[in-house]
């Protein structure tokens, strides 16, 4: 009798058990098709690449254009030896003081009473070494007479600062032999001595506007 209770108990206690199981299968969330779910995938996110701020290039300064140079206005020293004479030869006895005359005699007043008899000087460059300037002149005097200097002025910036001439020893030439001296182009060329090469009588820088050695050309 125990047993055939016991064989009878064992399928309900089977049949209660999947009851139980079924129920618990029914209330649970609804089991989701593999096939339709949609996964949502976050990618990894790449930080944006950081903004570097490029340092300036150095820039080269626009090169500065030298100041142009202001020629000097000292002439060379043989230029102001003749300036000198041209001055004289012109009576502008201040302008003749000022490039060197001061530096030669005492006052201003015997520097111009020194050319009182000179009608005309006509000065030669022979050389120039450095600041000394070597030269023969030739002094027309108001009579006629012709008297010859040689030696040397020293220039330092523009100026005559020194003298070393002497008169020439020699025959006193013939009033016929003295260089005639004219006091511009029309006279020579009156006087039909024209045109006037360097070195001959009558020859003048005044004349030679130029310089070419060929004074009152045609």
């Amino acid at each position: 009798m125990s047993r055939l209770v016991h064989a009878a108990v064992v399928p309900l206690l089977v049949a209660a058990v999947i009851g139980v199981s079924g129920c618990g299968d029914n209330d649970s969330t609804p089991t989701q098709n593999p096939a339709t779910v949609t996964k949502t995938v976050t990618e990894p996110t790449t930080p944006p690449p950081e903004t570097t701020t490029a340092a300036p290039e150095p820039t080269t300064p626009a090169p500065v254009s030298p100041r142009p140079t202001t020629p000097s206005t000292v002439a060379d020293e043989s230029s102001v030896v003749r300036e000198y004479f041209a001055a004289i030869n012109a009576q502008d006895y201040r302008r003749a003081w000022e490039l060197g005359g001061k530096n030669l005699s005492g006052s201003y007043t015997a520097f111009v009473d020194g050319f009182a008899t000179t009608a005309h000087d006509t000065v030669h460059i022979l050389d120039t070494a450095g600041d000394t300037v070597s030269v023969s002149l030739e002094a027309t005097q108001t009579d006629g007479s012709l008297r010859v200097f040689e030696g040397t002025y020293t220039v330092h910036d523009g100026t005559i600062v020194a003298a070393d001439i002497r008169e020439v020893t020699g025959p006193e030439p013939r009033p016929s032999e003295a260089s005639p001296y004219y006091e511009n182009c029309a006279e020579a060329r009156a006087a039909g001595a024209a045109p006037i090469y360097e070195g001959e009588p009558g020859y003048a820088p005044h004349l030679d506007r130029d310089g070419d050695g060929v004074a009152c050309e045609t």
